[in-house]
């Protein structure tokens, strides 16, 4: 995500969905829109003592609704994202659940029970997804990071907004790492705007990527092991801080990108629990 100061907003409301993936009916008691109505007013919170974010950036109203994201009432992590996002490159939204420290040693399990997208372009990505927020020689140092399981569509490459004299081009990868028996590709990019951590000011941060080839299918229970990327991260050539895990959040995440050419829509529904 771009920009991150989450400003979330959490507006309470209690329906019916049937889960994709299983066909049995839960129900979704509490919907967050808005992120300025979240729990701590930024963007995150707590359901049934489980922590959760969520982010959008809209150029319409997003106290419509339409793009959303739900919590099942359960006592694992389980939830609905559903998006109708304006006809434009700059929409962008993200959320999902984890946990409000970060771990290096992560291990969860998830079932994605349903990705679908109306885009042939843009993607929905599900990843583990978070900050690292440490000091260096007085320095603070923001670090955003995914690790892409699965997605909707045809190959997906990280975007440089740097690349090509500023206009902007398809990451180069730097490596690659193995883990979960699959191979992925690592990015790095350098990102300018606001960020989650120190308060959320504007600065210029790095972002580290790992990207499946191929992504994962849906409707199975999948696993994800968070230090493999860690530790390819953390090396002399990349830099990635992992002492700063632990102040930053760490989340199983949905994001949605706009596309200039139709109004995207889609649906994702998912399940996790630590390992």
């Amino acid at each position: 995500m771009n920009i991150k100061t989450f400003f979330p907003a959490l507006i309470a409301s209690v329906f019916l969905l049937i889960n994709a993936s299983t066909g049995y009916a839960a129900s979704i008691t509490k919907t967050l829109c808005n992120p300025a109505d979240s729990d701590n007013g930024y963007g995150a919170g707590t359901f049934n003592g489980k922590f959760y974010s969520w982010f959008e950036l809209s150029q319409e109203d997003i106290t419509d609704c339409d793009t959303k994201i739900g919590f099942y009432n359960e006592t694992n992590r389980h939830f609905r994202v559903e998006w109708n996002v304006a006809q434009s490159w700059g929409e962008d939204a993200i959320g999902g659940m984890g946990w409000s420290s970060g771990s290096r040693d992560r291990k969860i399990g998830y079932n994605v029970g349903q990705l679908t997208t109306n885009s042939s372009i843009q993607k929905a990505l599900v990843a583990m997804y978070g900050w690292s927020c440490s000091t260096s020689g007085g320095n603070q140092i923001s670090q955003e990071y995914y690790v892409v399981d699965t997605w909707d569509g045809g190959k997906f490459v990280p975007w440089d907004e740097n690349a090509n004299n500023g206009n902007g081009a398809p990451a180069q990868s730097v490596g690659t790492v193995s883990a979960n028996g699959a191979t992925y590709d690592v990015y790095k990019v350098r990102r300018n705007g606001a960020q989650y951590c120190f308060n959320g000011s504007s600065r210029s941060f790095d972002q580290f990527w790992s990207v499946r080839r191929t992504p994962r299918a849906i409707n199975g229970n999948r696993n994800m092991d968070f230090r493999p990327h860690a530790n390819r991260w953390d090396n002399s050539d990349l830099g990635f801080k992992v002492d700063g895990l632990s102040s930053g959040y760490q989340i199983l995440a949905v994001e949605i990108f706009g596309d200039a050419n139709l109004r995207h829509k889609g649906a994702a529904d998912i399940t996790l629990w630590p390992r």
